[in-house]
């Protein structure tokens, strides 16, 4: 028998070559944000620090911003999103320190989500990970020794210093708690594609 998936969802991964350069300014950039906003925005961060949603606003992250736009322009032209389309997004900086955590949630009114990782210097420092997206599979698990991309309920991303995660804005995702000793710092976006003009 030969399966054929049928609605796959996807989740779209690159790692840039620049990182370390990139991400040490990247950091201070998240730091001095936190420092000018302590109280930062209650969302889906549990014991964690989040920014307003307005890094794309702010000339300092120009260089994060272009590259979350160009990584989503090329992730539409492969799905072949109309070329009269241009592409907006919202950005904000997550700041996790031991025991944070992310509710599961989704983002709406947008066609991709994502996350960059700034710093996540341990493998303890939690992962995201996405639910599956078909709530009448959750009526009856399948007996499984092991999990597949078919039978899991839930499937985990470890984070990486440099990597960017996007997947589409419907997708239940969360992070696991941080239990290492140091912050996990993250950049999350939403994008929207809308008609030019």
């Amino acid at each position: 028998m030969i399966p054929q998936p049928l609605f796959p969802s996807l989740v779209w991964s690159t790692l840039f070559d620049d990182r370390a350069i990139f991400n040490a300014k990247l950091l201070d950039l998240a730091m001095r944000l936190r420092e000018s906003d302590p109280a930062g925005v209650d969302n889906t961060n549990v014991r964690g620090w989040q920014s307003p949603n307005n890094l794309q606003n702010l000339p300092e992250f120009d260089d994060i911003n272009l590259r979350i736009l160009q990584v989503c322009q090329r992730i539409g032209e492969s799905l072949h999103f109309r070329s009269d389309q241009t592409y907006q997004h919202q950005a904000w900086v997550n700041i996790s320190p031991p025991g944070a955590s992310n509710k599961i949630h989704f983002h709406a009114n947008c066609h991709f989500s994502g996350v960059y990782y700034v710093s996540a210097k341990e493998p303890e420092c939690g992962s995201i990970f996405f639910r599956d997206p078909r709530i009448a599979s959750r009526m009856m698990t399948y007996p499984v020794d092991k999990p597949t991309e078919f039978t899991a309920e839930e499937i985990l991303m470890r984070p990486e210093e440099g990597r960017m995660y996007v997947f589409p804005g419907w997708l239940e995702h969360g992070v696991e708690e941080n239990k290492s000793d140091r912050d996990r710092i993250s950049i999350s976006f939403n994008v929207l594609a809308t008609p030019i003009g």
